[in-house]
């Protein structure tokens, strides 16, 4: 899966530089050069890979019961792979779930090769929880609790450059505040998710008002709870609504409709 961040060089470049293209620690400058005065084209891959849906964690792990939804996890050695092949590629991975029974399956060589990688800021972390929590009916503590698991893993393995700067929660059905209040508080930078209204959406993009900067509590000082908050464009992508059973008249309908230009 992939995210369009299309941007002009400007003021707003600058202050959130780690957020539009790779989202990295302190210190990493793995980000591409921008070219002043043109359109900068960010293309940023990602997983997402759900921590039991329509089938149980293991189902998902090992490609079992494709008939139900066709789903494995392979992605973490392609990755790996390609990004050898090519210094200029990059790749940001979300579920610390997947990733950890991944990585206790690979031999100490591919463990430090993958280290590597992180090192140089061109296989990213971003989340870090164990899952990408519900926002509606997962109690704080739980959502608190997952998160902590997640990290520490990945702080005991990777130390700061393995700490994501970013939150993402790009299928959550709604977002909360409360939400919003403890990632501010977690340290993150920033929040992007995928889902809300289509209707928000369609006033948001008509008025460019997919970026914010979201207080997400009354009662904390600010900035304590203060998180810069964006917006993806859409999250139904064409391959998507292409493999759903749609028309193509539908399909061209939905972009020119929901995603007005």
């Amino acid at each position: 899966m992939f995210v369009l961040f299309i941007h002009k060089s400007s003021l707003w470049l600058k202050q959130h530089r780690s957020l539009v293209c790779l989202f990295l620690s302190p210190g990493i400058t793995s980000c591409h050069a921008t070219k002043p005065g043109m359109l900068n084209v960010h293309l940023v891959p990602h997983t997402h890979d759900d921590v039991g849906w329509l089938k149980t964690v293991d189902q998902y792990y090992y490609g079992d019961r494709n008939d139900i939804q066709h789903a494995g996890q392979y992605i973490l050695d392609s990755v790996v792979d390609q990004l050898l092949k090519n210094q200029d590629r990059r790749f940001i991975y979300v579920e610390t779930a997947f990733f950890y029974r991944w990585w206790k399956s690979q031999s100490s060589s591919v463990q430090q090769t993958v280290k590597q990688l992180v090192n140089e800021g061109r296989l990213e972390f971003v989340n870090g929880g164990w899952c990408m929590s519900d926002e509606a009916a997962t109690h704080y503590s739980a959502v608190i609790d997952q998160m902590t698991i997640g990290l520490r893993f990945l702080n005991e393995t990777f130390g700061a450059f393995g700490r994501p700067r970013v939150t993402w929660h790009i299928d959550p059905f709604g977002h909360a505040w409360e939400h919003a209040s403890m990632f501010a508080q977690m340290g993150f930078d920033g929040f992007f998710f995928g889902r809300l209204d289509y209707q928000d959406r369609a006033r948001r993009m008509r008025n460019k008002e997919q970026e914010l900067l979201w207080r997400a509590s009354d009662s904390l000082t600010p900035p304590m709870a203060d998180l810069f908050t964006g917006m993806q464009s859409f999250f139904l992508h064409p391959f998507m609504l292409m493999t759903s059973g749609l028309s193509n008249r539908t399909v061209s309908h939905y972009f020119l409709t929901v995603c007005p230009r």
